[in-house]
């Protein structure tokens, strides 16, 4: 039988890794936790001050707006993970640069390639990571921000979520975000919810996102070896016994 799976991120994501799921055998449930809805972004600035522009989801990129594209696809784009680069050369962007799959790889090639003074845009979603502006300010670099889309929580009712794993037990959940761990520790504590999650293995992306479920027993986490989706679905190709 195969083993069911929980996808939780928001579409078009949420098939295309549910698609993945299928072909290495698990049994994905869809199940999205947040929606993406586009936001028109409010520059702080003139486009012709920047130096290079920032994104670090592909949700990021599909939601910049073609005037946007058009203004900055020939100057460099800063990229987290190759999923986000390989959706920012589709859209036109011609000088991209990849850094490793987090903010702090990121900010660490943007500090070896531009020199202090460099004025950045970072186009992101409204809900963000902290910490990523400090990081590049102590390199002497100015970011300004400017949001493109949000990602909107989708709640569901206790019922709701019961019929969609068809009251059975969920094996593991692949789990990539910060916020996406959050949202889905919050589910699976849910009273009339919980048991169906007892025996759920997670699979995070990050150690930063395996701390939302600091609740959990141990040996149901695990985190992948480097911050992609990829990896995280070794992982858990690894741990299924298949």
């Amino acid at each position: 039988m195969r083993k069911r799976v929980l996808v939780t991120r928001p579409e078009p994501g949420a098939s295309a890794t549910a698609a993945r799921l299928k072909a290495l055998g698990f049994a994905p449930i869809v199940l999205p936790l947040t929606r993406i809805v586009p936001v028109e972004p409010k520059l702080p600035a003139p486009p012709g001050v920047y130096d290079a522009v920032i994104v670090t989801s592909p949700n990021a990129v599909r939601h910049i707006p073609a005037k946007l594209i058009d203004a900055f696809h020939t100057r460099p784009l800063y990229a987290v993970g190759e999923a986000t680069g390989s959706e920012a050369r589709k859209s036109g962007f011609t000088n991209v640069r990849i850094a490793g799959g987090t903010a702090v790889q990121l900010a660490d090639l943007i500090s070896k390639e531009l020199p202090a003074g460099s004025h950045l845009l970072h186009l992101a979603a409204v809900q963000r990571t902290k910490g990523f502006a400090d990081a590049l300010d102590a390199c002497g670099i100015r970011l300004d921000v400017a949001e493109v889309y949000s990602a909107e929580e989708v709640s569901y009712p206790t019922d709701f979520v019961l019929n969609a794993i068809a009251q059975g037990e969920v094996w593991g959940a692949p789990v990539l975000s910060e916020r996406a761990g959050q949202l889905l520790a919050g589910l699976t504590a849910r009273e009339g919810i919980w048991q169906a999650f007892e025996k759920t293995t997670f699979f995070c992306i990050s150690q930063k996102v395996a701390t939302a479920f600091f609740g959990v027993d141990a040996k149901r986490i695990f985190v992948s070896a480097a911050p992609s989706e990829e990896s995280v679905l070794e992982l858990l190709l690894t741990h299924s016994g298949r």
